[in-house]
């Protein structure tokens, strides 16, 4: 694909299938960043919001409040509203997205710069992981594919298809490990292994190295979040 000079629109699909090009492409052409970024935070945003405009919300939201005493049950249902959710996620999406892409690019541009790796900027940084977690769209279409073939009383976590939790545990709602499970998604372990690549590519490391270092704060949060569990 794009076998001649690159561009941003190519780069879409060369980082499903041809990344470790498409990682060197993307090098030095941050304004590129945008593609990705755009595509991920609408492609999110629209599905969520049709999802919340179209289930069957009272029945939603019983399932949501199931494991609650009732008192806190009937506290909790007078704050959730079909509009709530919806402009929720439309103000909140992009600014999660964002955060979580600032903060992983901080990370990327600290670690590089205080091991002495070869410098990048943090927007070069931010690029990267805007393009590294492109496949999370693929998460999205699946979902709403799976949505467009389902009843309107199906919660948004049984859609979610390529979660660990749906594809292997099947947790219930509920169940101490249901959010933890539903956190870990095939989308993430591409995207983590694009980071890998990607970051042995730009930094000159091995790829053990880079493993170690993409995967650290991952370690560190899943850790302590089992250790909580676990307690």
């Amino acid at each position: 694909m794009n076998a001649t000079s690159p561009s941003a629109l190519g780069s879409l699909g060369n980082i499903f299938f041809e990344p470790k090009r498409t990682l060197n492409d993307i090098r030095g052409h941050n304004s590129w960043l945008w593609y990705p970024l755009v595509i991920g935070i609408v492609a999110f945003t629209a599905y969520t919001v049709w999802y919340y405009l179209t289930v069957d919300f009272g029945w939603m939201v019983d399932q949501m409040l199931a494991s609650l005493p009732p008192e806190k049950a009937q506290a909790a249902r007078g704050t959730m509203s079909r509009g709530v959710y919806v402009i929720s996620s439309v103000v909140g999406i992009p600014i999660v997205v964002l955060v979580i892409n600032a903060v992983q690019a901080l990370y990327f541009f600290f670690v590089s710069k205080v091991s002495g790796y070869e410098e990048q900027s943090f927007a070069s940084w931010f690029s990267f992981v805007c393009w590294t977690a492109f496949p999370s769209v693929l998460g999205v279409v699946a979902s709403g594919v799976m949505y467009l073939f389902s009843s309107k009383q199906v919660m948004s976590t049984t859609l979610d298809v390529t979660s660990l939790n749906t594809l292997l545990f099947h947790v219930p709602m509920g169940g101490a490990w249901f959010a933890l499970l539903s956190s870990l998604h095939l989308t993430t372990i591409w995207s983590l292994w694009l980071m890998v690549v990607g970051f042995s590519l730009w930094t000159k490391q091995t790829a053990g190295k880079s493993t170690v270092i993409v995967l650290a704060p991952y370690v560190v949060i899943y850790g302590l979040w089992i250790l909580i569990k676990l307690i």
